[in-house]
């Protein structure tokens, strides 16, 4: 009998514990992080922004072996990678045409002539701050490396949501949002009355940079240019 009762009791103790699992996956948030929303003026999620909370005590996050940032349909993908210094960046081209990935980013600039697959070597960025990608063939391209020792950066993904760690308790009292549309960095502040989750919404709108002229629309500047100079003086 009291073997049937040991067997009751695993298994009671089996099945709270998957009901505890479960309930820990439906939760809107994990115990020591913050999840933050971001959305634009015009109610539309804002993704890739960098969120930090500055002067959060955590270990640094394991490093990162390398990071890549590809060319597929002349975009750059992604668009803002978040990395820590030293790491190296690889830029496979997935495109059918050549590109020319450079930079003018002080500390940190670089240049790779045309290059097709992947022949061009990984570049390591070993200076904190800001790395404006551009490709020399195509103006459209723009992407951008922020190369941080910050733990808790990270990046806002396609629905403008952000998870950050900051330990078993909080012990943020800023909250710093960076982001290629902003002028200038955003700054929240923190307090007990926070809680777990946030919505915030950013002064801009989000707007694709990287989206490139349609054939009609180069067809129409070509028109255009070709009417112009038949009009200069001969």
């Amino acid at each position: 009998m009291w073997a049937w009762v040991d067997s009751v009791g695993k298994r009671l103790a089996a099945t709270l514990g998957l009901v505890t699992a479960l309930w820990g996956c439906l939760s809107p948030a994990v115990a020591g992080t913050l999840s933050v929303q971001l959305t634009g003026s015009d109610g539309r999620p804002v993704p890739f922004a960098v969120l930090m909370l500055p002067g959060v005590d955590l270990a640094p996050a394991a490093p990162l072996r390398g990071a890549a940032v590809d060319q597929r349909e002349r975009r750059f993908q992604p668009h803002v990678t978040v990395i820590s210094p030293g790491t190296e960046v690889s830029f496979p081209n997935s495109d059918d045409t050549r590109h020319h990935v450079y930079s003018f980013s002080e500390g940190n600039s670089f240049e790779l002539k045309l290059f097709r697959a992947n022949d061009a070597p990984p570049v390591a960025f070993h200076n904190s701050g800001i790395v404006t990608l551009g490709c020399n063939i195509h103006d459209s391209m723009k992407a951008y490396l922020y190369v941080s020792t910050d733990p808790t950066a990270v990046v806002s993904d396609a629905a403008g949501r952000a998870t950050l760690r900051w330990g078993d308790e909080q012990t943020a009292s800023l909250l710093r949002i960076w982001h290629p549309q902003l002028e200038a960095d955003m700054e929240v502040r923190l307090d007990a009355t926070t809680g777990d989750t946030l919505a915030l919404e950013l002064p801009l709108a989000w707007e694709d940079p990287q989206v490139g002229k349609s054939n009609a629309e180069l067809e129409s500047l070509l028109k255009r240019f070709s009417r112009d100079a038949n009009q200069l003086p001969q």
